[in-house]
């Protein structure tokens, strides 16, 4: 069995000694490099906001002190040393774990050699630009190295996961365009911080053309900024290239198009992120994204190109030379530092599922802010938390009691028998009493530190899931889940009358995109676990109706969902930015749904399925950020 706290292997003579996991290792490599895009970003406030002199000339020290006072530039930079230090002994414990631990196979040495090296040079580089006020051109040398720093750690990273390695079986073609792409990616990033640097972000005042009477640059400032437009544009023009020529190419990689369909939206979000930076007059929050995302890029960049060249051998393993740990057992061991009994308690409120609940109630509250001062003295940001607390604690104690009073399903189903009540391992009273004391603590929260509105929303919610579709619909009707759907749709609700202290037109059209969204997302889910609701004797539509009329089900309400999400647009709470994404991810739910249904029973159904379940997770996630992004757009 795998040790969490420590594992230890046994030297010649029989002495035992210390030896770090290798999945605590690969959090370390992730961590680091998580740590050094964020510290990237900071470094790019620093420059967007012109806080680089925030602590005056002096380093590490800021005007001589190390707490800053609270003024917004000095904070700014301050905050950027900060992180910076703190990556420091990050940077010694993956240092010192690779030269004890993992110095074999030797590109986890070099990797981690190198990356301390940037790291050095990257603190000389940021004392140099403060100390010496230097120019642009050593800003542009400490961002420069940062990437190269960020590439590094992301390398060793993606080694620490891949195991044992060969060579890919991509075309040498491929492989070379795909390194051109990369260092062409390089200088292009030079060019951006051309522009930072030399304030001229605005120098060509329309997008994609240099001004609105003029195509081409004239003055200086005007060809720095268009040149970098140019270098971008031939790093798209390599990327399609390549995306095309890889999708082309008889190798196939599931990892590498995942990457490629990765960079692509990253890609296609930068080209948005510019142009709205000169068509919004390239505020400081506006160009502090676009290089964030830039960097994201490079990094992604980097695996892609990685993957290209070399390709795992066989499955992951903890210590890298055992044997193969499946991936499924080592999801299920993330909580292994948790004591037993909290984690079986945890387990009951199904928190992997709450994040899709909680991003339509954070939206409709960004959503109803943006249109209405918020009702009472507490900040938007206090009751965010406090929402999100209490709509956490609310759907915990809902999946709680659900399980409560399916635990003789559940024993019949292949996929939930090994749940703690049918397990054994919490008594069905205590889980009882633990999803009453978690939704009561939920509602009486709200109540005092949201509002009433919204905590009994929340409150009326848990009931129609636990009474109404539990207890009731469930068990007796295969329209179980559309009806019940409806207490999935509550969370926009929750978060708008939180704000507002009512519930809106926006809202209830809100609520209606998730309920009409729900029979497409669940059912495509029922048609994998066809056989487990049969065994259980629960009336789900695949059960009941068969495969051919779900998929025509899904078909219909794939459309309906389509057509309901224009709404917010006719009237006009949304704009055509939002417009556009709903019909766009719209469309492509509505195109998986139809194959499904073409395609009927061949083979592959439970695959195509899937991938539409997944991809509906996806499309209400992005849904709702396009909401948020739309109104913050509109507000600036």
């Amino acid at each position: 069995m795998l040790e969490v706290i420590q594992k230890a292997e046994t030297k010649p003579g029989g002495i035992r000694s210390w030896r770090m996991p290798l999945k605590w290792y690969q959090r370390l490599t992730l961590a680091t490099a998580v740590a050094i895009w964020l510290l990237i970003v900071l470094g790019s406030m620093v420059r967007v906001t012109e806080s680089g002199t925030g602590c005056g000339n002096t380093w590490p020290m800021c005007h001589g002190s190390l707490i800053p006072h609270f003024e917004y530039h000095e904070m700014v930079e301050w905050t950027h040393r900060l992180v910076g230090f703190l990556i420091g002994w990050l940077m010694v414990g993956l240092g010192v774990s690779t030269l004890v631990w993992y110095r074999k196979p030797r590109r986890f040495l070099y990797l981690a050699l190198a990356a301390g090296f940037f790291y050095i040079l990257q603190a000389i580089l940021g004392g140099l630009t403060v100390l010496l006020s230097v120019g642009h051109t050593w800003t542009a040398l400490h961002m420069g190295n940062s990437m190269l720093l960020l590439a590094s750690v992301t390398l060793l990273g993606l080694f620490a996961r891949m195991g044992e390695i060969k060579k890919n079986t991509f075309s040498r073609g491929i492989r070379w365009l795909a390194l051109g792409t990369l260092v062409w990616t390089y200088i292009a990033l030079f060019t951006g911080a051309a522009v930072v640097g030399s304030d001229a972000d605005l120098a060509c005042a329309a997008w994609p053309q240099c001004q609105a009477n003029q195509i081409l640059p004239v003055t200086p400032n005007e060809w720095t900024n268009f040149g970098h437009r140019l270098a971008v544009g031939l790093s798209d023009v390599l990327l399609l290239g390549l995306a095309i020529v890889i999708w082309r190419s008889p190798a196939k990689d599931k990892r590498v198009m995942r990457a490629v369909h990765f960079l692509g939206a990253l890609y296609i979000t930068q080209v948005f992120l510019g142009a709205f930076t000169i068509w919004l007059g390239a505020p400081s929050y506006m160009k502090g994204a676009h290089l964030a995302v830039a960097a994201l890029t490079w990094a992604a960049l980097v695996v892609l190109c990685t993957l290209l060249w070399l390709s795992p051998v066989k499955k992951q393993t903890d210590e890298g030379t055992g044997s193969d740990k499946p991936l499924k057992q080592e999801k299920q061991s993330k909580l292994g530092w948790v004591p037993e009994p909290v984690r079986d308690y945890v387990s009951l409120m199904r928190l992997r599922v709450i994040p899709l609940l909680l991003v339509p109630t954070v939206a409709a509250m960004l959503i109803a802010a943006a249109q209405s001062p918020v009702q009472g003295d507490r900040s938007l940001l206090e009751l965010i938390l406090w929402t999100v607390i209490g709509g956490t604690l609310a759907t915990g104690g809902a999946h709680t009691i659900n399980q409560f009073l399916e635990r003789d399903i559940d024993a019949r189903m292949r996929r939930t028998k090994r749940r703690v009540l049918v397990t054994g391992q919490i008594a069905p009273p205590n889980a009882l009493a633990f999803g009453l004391i978690l939704t009561v603590v939920a509602v009486v929260m709200m109540w005092f530190l949201v509002n009433p509105i919204a905590a009994m929303l929340s409150l009326s919610g848990n009931l129609f899931y636990v009474v109404v579709y539990t207890m009731w619909l469930k068990r007796t009707t295969v329209q179980n889940i559309v009806i019940g759907g409806a207490a999935g749709a509550v969370p926009p609700l929750v978060g708008w009358a939180a704000v507002t202290g009512q519930v809106g037109l926006p809202a209830i059209l809100f609520f209606a995109i998730i309920f009409f969204w729900t029979p497409a997302h669940f059912w495509a889910l029922a048609l994998v676990r066809r056989e487990d609701y049969e065994a259980a004797g629960v009336p789900m539509l695949p059960a009941v109706k068969g495969e051919v009329v779900t998929q025509r089900n899904i078909l219909y309400y794939a459309v309906l969902l389509l057509i309901v999400s224009v709404f917010p647009f006719m009237i006009h709470a949304l704009s055509w930015i939002y417009l556009v994404a709903a019909l766009g991810l719209g469309w492509v739910l509505v195109s998986k749904s139809f194959t499904l249904l073409r395609k009927g029973g061949q083979s592959g159904m439970q695959l195509r399925a899937m991938k539409l379940f997944k991809f509906s997770n996806t499309y209400l996630a992005l849904l709702y950020l396009v909401m948020v992004v739309d109104r913050l757009i509109a507000l600036g």
